[in-house]
């Protein structure tokens, strides 16, 4: 029986080979998780999603698994107004926020969104937000190819799956406690790794199927319409008195030969007038 498992173990091995694997299968599996439109995520897979999960691509008809992301920054004349064209644009297209931060300065008021949107809807949307831009302070946007890794993963977990089938076909002939200990030990394996790998594919199917795309917009604050806020002026003052302080210490070591020069004369001096001092005295 352990010739048996020891067979096994090592058809095991030459399978990851051919299935073209000398990648880890220890991936992070993640997905976001958000609430009502247009903050919420769409529902989850569908049936014929899981099937593509779970059976590898024809290597003659391949279908291209491309990551499209992108960031964008630039300056509104109101950051309301831009929010709620925004916003408008996400809904029509069937996206949603996944994160809305405001940030409060002393010179400008900052918002920073992260939209994810259906992947044939990324361009739409760059549109549609460049519609209501003067100018981009920056526009980077990239197309990751995760076509190899995708259908990697597919081949390993449908070659570990059929293994895992002949551990359980062996589990039921076992005759001794060790054999079946053994046994499963080897599919506990198997199945820690095939789940693992599955949530890799989750996680590159919902990056695969929802583009992201980061847009940074802000409105300069003038003296007129910035609020007075006591704390951030305090905090700003603080900063702006440290960030002198330190600019002293830097301006006072591009100085350092001077002020040593003028310490030695100085202390040369006091010496020369104690001495001429003692001298009088005695005399």
């Amino acid at each position: 029986m352990k010739r048996v498992i020891t067979v096994l173990a090592a058809a095991l091995a030459v399978l990851t080979i051919a299935s073209c694997g000398s990648t880890d299968l220890d991936y992070p599996a993640s997905r976001e998780n958000f609430n009502s439109s247009p903050y919420s995520a769409p529902a989850s897979s569908s049936p014929a999603e899981q099937a593509e999960l779970q059976q590898p691509e024809n290597a003659g008809t391949i279908d291209r698994k491309i990551i499209k992301k992108g960031d964008i920054r630039f300056e509104t004349a109101d950051v309301n107004q831009t929010k709620s064209l925004i916003v408008q644009a996400v809904r029509e297209l069937n996206g949603y926020l996944s994160k809305d931060n405001v940030e409060d300065y002393a010179n400008r008021l900052e918002h920073k969104l992260i939209i994810r949107v259906p992947a044939d809807k990324f361009d739409l949307l760059l549109q549609n937000i460049s519609e209501n831009v003067d100018k981009f302070d920056s526009q980077n946007i990239d197309a990751l190819d995760v076509t190899e890794e995708y259908i990697d993963i597919q081949s390993r977990v449908k070659t570990k799956k059929e293994l895992q089938t002949r551990y359980t076909e062996l589990l039921k002939s076992a005759t001794s406690i060790d054999e079946m200990l053994n046994i499963e030990r080897e599919i506990g394996k198997l199945q820690t790794e095939i789940e693992s790998a599955e949530g890799r594919m989750r996680y590159l199917h919902d990056r695969i199927a929802f583009s992201t795309l980061a847009v940074t917009y802000y409105q300069k604050m003038t003296s007129e319409t910035a609020p007075f806020s006591f704390s951030s002026e305090l905090t700003d003052g603080i900063k702006t008195g440290w960030k002198l302080f330190l600019w002293f210490i830097i301006g006072l070591s591009y100085l350092w030969v001077f002020i040593t020069f003028i310490i030695v004369i100085v202390a040369a001096t006091y010496l020369l007038v104690r001495r001429k001092g003692k001298k009088t005295n005695v005399s």
